[in-house]
């Protein structure tokens, strides 16, 4: 069995693995949880009514919501841009020995065993293959929409149940 499929990333691709990873990592959650925490002590405190004693507390809070996705917009377009294989094409095989990835920039090709199949992973917009804790391969589902099935299918056959979230 062998599924062979291409994908082209963007910058929004990755941005929007970017911040999938950052919110579900420890530091993405606590810096919506103290965003929340200082608009709340705004709004529950009784020292807080005039703007200028507000500003700064609300500033804080629009820091924690918004320097993290800010930053990961810019590294994301800067990833793509500084990566010769990011940019070209990269050609996947599911094979029965595991996952060989080619980029139309290198005449070498990956193979990533499915023994080490950290996990797999859907999101809303993408199949995210990761191969540890941090590095992911990124299938964006709307370039794979006819493979799709055929993608999950090979996941299922050859890795644990427990390293796979698929939502079909």
């Amino acid at each position: 069995m062998s599924v062979k499929f291409d994908v082209k990333l963007t910058s929004q691709d990755m941005y929007r693995f970017n911040i999938h990873h950052a919110y579900t990592s420890l530091q993405g959650i606590l810096s919506l949880v103290l965003g929340v925490f200082i608009i709340a002590v705004i709004i529950v405190s009784d020292q807080f009514r005039d703007f200028i004693s507000v500003l700064p507390y609300v500033a804080l809070a629009l820091v924690f919501f918004l320097y993290i996705p800010i930053t990961l917009w810019f590294r994301s377009k800067r990833q793509i841009a500084m990566s010769e294989v990011l940019r070209e094409n990269l050609h996947y095989e599911l094979t029965d020995e595991g996952i060989v990835v080619k980029s139309d920039a290198l005449d070498e090709e990956a193979l990533l065993p499915w023994g080490q199949v950290y996990k797999a992973i859907t999101t809303r917009n993408n199949f995210l293959i990761y191969s540890n804790r941090v590095n992911a391969y990124i299938i964006p589902k709307a370039q794979t929409e006819d493979k799709l099935s055929e993608i999950y299918d090979a996941f299922e056959k050859h890795c644990e149940a427990y390293r796979l979230k698929i939502k079909r």
